[in-house]
């Protein structure tokens, strides 16, 4: 828009003189105006700075001289020359353009109140809804919002990483794990080789950075990653990409114990001839958010997003929408833990000049009206990228400290806290109970209340880790399958957790055979009663699918309860609990010759009742394999 601005005062301006200039100023300038027609910029300046030596009062020499300069970006005289022209003819109509161009500067180095003095000026002196007039109201709202967002200003102070972190002149795009145990990010080399490095914190310490893997730096330019919750799913850019569909291309690699696989190219599904870049991974590395400059979109860069279908391969991606996409740049996705807030980076939306960091909340796939994330996480200055850890703790961005850019953390402002939710996590190590041996197997984290699977993922087939990440705000079932196994659950009721925190749990899954025996512990009832609440139906069903695939397994299901209230009470609640479980499996499909009932009451506590904690425990119901 400006630009047009440039070029349009540039046509209208060439004689605007309203004064009677010294006579050999005025032919030294009409000299000028001429070499300017003959592309003789050289001799234009030269006439004008002449001009001017003739006639120090007179504006249009050094107006023309603004013009020249702001088309060479030369920013600093532009400014001087018009300012001295603004002077010598105040509230001239005609100098509107070096009115705009140093409020537009003046946004940029954050100084609202005097842009808005300028712009002001040059509002009333371009046409009514001209895009000249849009962009200027625009400045306008630009100049307001910063002004107000000063005034609420957040508590914030940034700290450098270090000299161990900041090992190079640049480094940016920092991404974490969910424990926040391992950092990767892009440096590049003096020679403008961008490769992936990866640090470990321990003891509060981070480890020297070192290359990711030989197989992910090569000789091409690798940066701009997405870690998946468990560090084992990692999506890039590269630009100059083995396989490349073009431009810069988003790849995928996995790791297997301590080895990553072979990048591969994401495919048709998701890159394209033009520039796809800046990617973000959900928890489970099975959504992909990114930015790209492709056709179709609202604008110059948009926010896309594709996801993995249980064959293995990516959506055709889609765009975000026209909610969170304008006519200008979407970049820098960044969707949080708690898999519904997404963080991003757009000068298209309004903010304080250039580009600002936003957030949105997705709820069945809606997008609320982006909202800025304020001063001073938003500066005058471009704020390019953000990410913030499951936890909602800490920030991390880069910055540039001239002549170099550094990596940076902050604490998260109480402020931009309570706008979205936080995410716990419980990881682990998954083993044969018999043998201790690691295994491969299937996570998923079931919200209870939708019966939805929200995350789907498999342990390390070599080390047999898994991590799982559970947003506050529901009660979710974790449940570890795998073949020939009877599966595990566990549960967490976080409907009413507002901070969070890290679990570690090692699954022990027991091969299916006789005297097996297992808690079902996402089955719930309401005190006292013995009517199967919804929230039982996931891992109901899973038993029930288990059961199903293993027809001549013979089990017993079993109620139990704590020593509260008269004992024939809790005999008789817990054998109706556990009718309530087999007529579940029953009206499913299973065989009620396989299915044994039985009722125990207080007789078999896993733990002594002396504590309300441990009374939840004894309150279950449990199977075995008879």
């Amino acid at each position: 828009m400006i630009r047009y601005f440039t070029v349009l005062l540039l046509t209208l301006s060439f004689n605007i003189s309203a004064q009677v200039p010294n006579p050999k100023a005025k032919e030294f300038y009409d000299k000028a105006l001429k070499n300017i027609s003959e592309r003789k910029s050289v001799d234009a300046i030269e006439n004008l700075q002449k001009a001017i030596e003739k006639d120090s009062t007179f504006a249009d020499p050094y107006f023309k001289l603004g013009q020249i300069n702001e088309a060479a970006r030369n920013q600093e005289n532009a400014i001087k020359f018009y300012k001295k022209a603004i002077e010598l003819r105040p509230n001239d109509p005609l100098l509107t353009q070096g009115y705009t161009y140093i409020g537009t500067r003046l946004i940029k180095a954050g100084e609202y109140a005097k842009a808005k003095e300028y712009l002001s000026f040059s509002v009333r002196n371009v046409p009514q809804n001209s895009p000249v007039m849009k962009q200027l109201t625009r400045q306008l709202e630009q100049c307001k919002f910063g002004e107000e967002a000063k005034s609420a200003a957040m508590p914030f102070k940034a700290a450098e990483m270090g000299s161990t972190i900041n090992f190079k002149n640049k480094q940016y795009f920092p991404v974490l794990t969910a424990d926040n145990e391992t950092l990767i990010f892009t440096a590049r080399s003096d020679d403008g080789d961008e490769n992936l490095y990866i640090s470990q914190l321990t003891n509060s310490t981070w480890s020297a950075p070192k290359s990711i893997s030989e197989k992910i730096n090569t000789t091409a330019n690798e940066g701009t990653c997405s870690i998946s919750a468990d560090g084992r799913t990692l999506v890039f850019t590269s630009c100059d990409g083995k396989n490349s569909l073009g431009s810069c291309d988003l790849y995928i690699s996995k790791k297997v114990g301590e080895e990553w696989t072979t990048p591969e190219n994401l495919g048709g599904s998701v890159n394209t001839p033009f520039w796809e870049a800046q990617p973000s991974l959900s928890n489970d590395g099975r959504v992909l958010y990114f930015s790209s400059d492709r056709q179709g979109g609202y604008g110059r860069k948009d926010l896309w997003v594709s996801e993995l279908k249980e064959n293995n391969t990516w959506t055709k991606a889609i765009n975000l929408g026209d909610v969170i996409n304008t006519a200008n740049d979407e970049i820098s996705p960044f969707v949080h833990a708690n898999g519904h807030t997404l963080f991003f980076a757009s000068d298209g939306h309004l903010g304080m000049g250039g580009l600002d960091l936003f957030m949105t909340e997705s709820k069945i796939g809606i997008y609320s009206k982006p909202e800025n994330l304020g001063f001073p996480i938003n500066t005058h200055e471009d704020q390019v990228a953000l990410f913030i850890s499951a936890d909602g703790s800490k920030g991390y961005y880069s910055s540039d400290v001239k002549p170099d850019i550094k990596l940076f953390q902050f604490d998260i402002p109480a402020k931009l806290s309570e706008k979205f939710k936080r995410a716990s996590y419980v990881k682990g190590t998954v083993k044969d109970a018999n043998n201790n041996q690691n295994l491969s197997a299937e996570i998923e984290l079931v919200d209870l209340k939708t019966n939805k699977i929200i995350e789907k993922t498999t342990s390390d087939a070599v080390t047999g880790q898994y991590t799982a990440v559970l947003p506050n705000g529901s009660q979710y079932g974790l449940f570890i399958n795998k073949k020939d196994y009877f599966f595990k659950s566990l549960t967490f009721n976080f409907s009413e957790k507002t901070e969070a925190d890290g679990k570690s749990i090692d699954i022990l899954l027991d091969p299916i055979k006789k005297d097996v025996k297992t808690v079902l512990n996402n089955i719930f009832f309401d005190s006292g009663k013995a009517e199967l609440r919804p929230e039982s139906f996931t891992e109901l069903d899973k038993l029930q699918l288990l059961l199903a695939q293993n027809p001549s397994l013979q089990v017993e299901i079993s109620g139990h309860t704590d020593d509260v209230g008269k004992d024939a009470e809790n005999q008789a609640l817990s054998e109706k609990r556990a009718f309530s479980v087999a007529d579940y499996l029953i009206k499913k499909g299973v065989n009620p010759q396989n299915i044994k009932v039985k009722g125990y009451g207080k007789t078999k506590p896993l733990v002594p009742n002396t504590s309300e904690e441990n009374r939840q425990i004894n309150r279950r119901i449990e199977m075995s394999i008879l």
